[in-house]
């Protein structure tokens, strides 16, 4: 699999270089790097004219190929002009893809031999061009200037390496263009792409693909206008589909109107998180805090045990007995209304403590938002409140890759709105050693950092395990960046990658999740868990699973 440059391509891309981008990526060796869409000036007899190369392919053992792609029906015309026809049946003008190449090939090798770090500093490097028109069958010869040598065409796909094969052995070298070795190739790369801004383009594609997400998720809050005159709903979607938002939303608006308002969840990363986008606004917190909470202050006994059946036995029964003791003690504690984000971790004990904690019991406003794919604590709203149930279908916050690996992890189908961001492809790395997975998240951090332009802040490590039972424990960093929780946000935190358990990151999401599917654990890990921590991903996901090889049995010996 060769190395490509940039490492994800912007969102219009045309079809045609995406599918070359695709083949040169899975096709071409490894030690191979692709670049595409490198710029180039032009001198022009007025001014400096800039252009684009499409492919610009690195062989260590021969040199440099430059590639233009022609998608569509591309044809020669006898007056020597060139046409493509799209896939809806229009005719286009096109410029001469071979003079576009080979124009764009001497560019580069001047700019190459005149880099103080590259050619005035001895290093050489062959170059040659060719066309790519992925679309048609080529014709054995399209003129003097564009043999069928240097054309990878439709027949090619298939094994496009032995295309370029052709292409290269098509020319013989000379000794002014030998092939790079391994100290000129990297050289070449970083002189070449390095002070190209490649490394801004996924920064980029995450903030047009932010842009996208925002404009969807505002249909979805259509549907609180929709349910306004109901005061209970139960709403149902899908990871992704906008009920944190909605939530959120449908609290606002209730304290805008001079509502006494309460958000309550599960997870207690996911309170913090929305207490500072709610600034305020409203009380946001846990139910087993509102428990403590309004406990302690009503002077009740609130001990939980530490760990084992009582503490779990604790906080399922006796916690929200307490409340319902304090809210009769305190009866101005009561809200006008309660809104429930990750409404299927709430047991069926806990439904009518929140009736109680409504000042107008069961006629005060109660949403609640869930989604049965991630009910991994064996709760849901209740059917006997007579709420309205409300079903969000569309996905709103990932990538439609990321949305549809994460629905077929539970056996769903993503929906998404047309015109929805497609983004990167879901990556999948095998490691077999813990040192290897250190190393592979460490190495892909750095490049998202480094090359990308991703702050470490829009980055984090969900792992299936703890990280004291982690590759990472023992506070290891992810190559040169620290390690820390969803709860540290202090100010030594800032540079360093959030690493956590997807229990603890449930409701929340990052740009880009590293998703650690180590094997292990008690209870054991289930797709339903992979479900919840992929679909925390919003542009970029990377799956990296700990396959240890399997030791053969000791042999034995048969004593004399």
């Amino acid at each position: 699999m060769a190395s490509m440059i940039p490492h994800v391509l912007v969102p219009d891309t045309p079809d045609s270089e995406r599918r070359m981008y695709e083949l040169f990526r899975d096709k071409l060796p490894g030690a191979w790097k692709a670049i595409h869409g490198q710029r180039f000036l032009l001198p022009a007899k007025h001014r400096t004219r800039e252009g684009e190369l499409d492919f610009l392919l690195l062989d260590p053992a021969r040199g440099a190929l430059g590639l233009e792609v022609k998608g569509g029906l591309v044809e020669r015309h006898a007056d020597g002009t060139w046409t493509t026809v799209d896939r809806h049946g229009v005719r286009h003008d096109i410029k001469d893809p071979g003079k576009q190449a080979s124009a764009a090939v001497h560019a580069i090798r001047k700019y190459m031999e005149d880099a103080p770090d590259f050619g005035r500093k001895g290093y050489w490097c062959r170059f040659e061009w060719g066309v790519v028109l992925p679309d048609i069958v080529s014709p054995p010869d399209m003129g003097p200037e564009l043999p069928r040598a240097i054309v990878l065409d439709s027949t090619d796909l298939a094994d496009p390496g032995r295309a370029v094969d052709r292409m290269f052995s098509h020319r013989a070298p000379d000794s002014a263009k030998r092939a790079p070795s391994g100290e000129i190739a990297r050289a070449f790369v970083r002189v070449l792409c390095e002070r190209h801004p490649f490394a801004s383009w996924l920064a980029r594609q995450f903030d047009e693909e932010s842009e996208q997400f925002l404009r969807l998720t505002e249909r979805q809050k259509d549907l609180l206008d929709n349910l306004a005159e109901h005061s209970r709903a139960a709403i149902k979607g899908a990871a992704g589909t906008g009920k944190t938002v909605l939530a959120m939303e449908k609290a606002r608006r209730m304290a805008l109107a001079g509502k006494r308002v309460l958000l309550l969840c599960f997870n207690r990363p996911l309170a913090a998180h929305l207490a500072r986008e709610a600034d305020g606004a409203f009380a946001i917190e846990t139910f087993h805090v509102f428990c403590r909470r309004l406990a302690q202050r009503a002077e009740l006994p609130f001990t939980p045990p530490t760990g084992g059946d009582k503490a779990r036995r604790f906080w399922e029964k006796e916690a929200p007995m307490r409340l319902l003791e304090a809210l009769e003690r305190l009866p101005d504690e009561r809200y006008d209304a309660v809104v429930v984000d990750e409404a299927q971790d709430f047991l069926p004990d806990w439904w009518p403590c929140l009736d109680e904690a409504l000042a107008d019991g069961r006629k005060g406003t109660l949403y609640a938002f869930y989604d049965p794919n991630q009910n991994i604590h064996g709760g849901g709203p209740p059917e006997a409140l007579e709420v309205l149930p409300v079903r969000l279908s569309h996905n709103c916050r990932n990538t439609t890759r990321i949305a549809e690996y994460a629905a077929r992890l539970v056996g769903g189908e993503a929906v998404v709105w047309p015109g929805a961001p497609k983004g990167a492809k879901v990556e999948k790395i095998t490691c077999r050693s813990d040192a290897e997975v250190a190393q592979k998240v460490g190495e892909r951090i750095e490049q998202l950092v480094d090359k990308g332009r991703i702050g470490p802040d829009r980055i984090a490590i969900i792992s299936t395990r703890t990280r004291k039972n982690s590759p990472f424990a023992e506070h290891r960093p992810a190559g040169r960046f620290a390690l820390r929780n969803l709860d540290d946000s202090g100010s030594g935190s800032a540079g360093s990658v959030v690493f956590d358990t997807l229990h603890r990151f449930k409701g929340l999401e990052c740009d880009v999740v590293i998703l650690l599917d180590l094997p292990g654990g008690d209870p054991p890990i289930t797709d339903r868990h992979r479900h919840i921590a992929a679909s925390r991903a919003r542009h970029l996901l990377v799956v990296i699973r700990l396959q240890p090889a399997i030791q053969p049995p000791p042999s034995t010996v048969a004593s004399s």
